[in-house]
């Protein structure tokens, strides 16, 4: 197949560089951002609905509701350590918070624990040079091959920077199309 143009917004550095064979992409990326995550589905009272820890990296949200997330009854509480260290301990932690929060282990009727999810794909660092030392939007050497993700760009970070280089990479591909003509409408405010 041939195209006049490709935007690779799949996976992080290591999927990008695999399809187009450009290991730097990996090398110019800091590591994944972490998290260990326990979702609750909670029969009963939710005494404290948020909480972020101060001198560890916790979190803990009732996302319903608001949210229509579970049945009637019923309602779906987040915790999240940062940075995953490890299953076991990091589940205990999670399982304290929620009971700190308040939540009777007795009132949960469903869990599911999430030992090492990724938050951000690479967490820019000053020794590739923050935001603007991420890699760039199109891709050096490969004229018409644009990138976008949160790992990409010098602006924003997680969805915003997937928001800010989907749109410049959309735009690009769209210009290497028709000719510098194209005008794409703006869809980050």
């Amino acid at each position: 197949m041939r195209a006049g143009a490709v935007v690779v917004a799949a996976g992080g550095p290591a999927v990008a560089a695999g399809l187009l064979d450009l290991p730097e992409l990996v090398d110019r990326s800091g590591p994944p951002a972490t998290a260990a995550c326990l979702e609750l589905a909670v029969a009963g009272p939710v005494p404290t609905r948020f909480v972020l820890g101060v001198d560890e990296p916790l979190y803990l949200s009732e996302h319903s509701p608001p949210a229509d997330l579970a049945p009637d009854g019923v309602r779906v509480v987040h915790v999240a350590r940062y940075g995953a260290t490890g299953a076991v301990a990091d589940r205990a932690r999670l399982e304290s918070l929620a009971s700190a929060a308040g939540i009777d282990p007795g009132d949960v009727v469903a869990r599911r624990f999430l030992r090492r999810m990724v938050v951000q794909t690479a967490i820019p660092s000053a020794d590739n040079g923050g935001l603007v030392g991420r890699p760039r939007v199109a891709v050096p050497d490969r004229p018409g091959a644009f990138l976008a993700g949160d790992w990409v760009g010098p602006v924003g970070m997680l969805a915003d920077a997937s928001l800010a280089s989907g749109e410049a990479a959309g735009s690009l591909a769209a210009e290497a199309v028709v000719g510098g003509a194209a005008t794409v409408r703006s869809v980050v405010a």
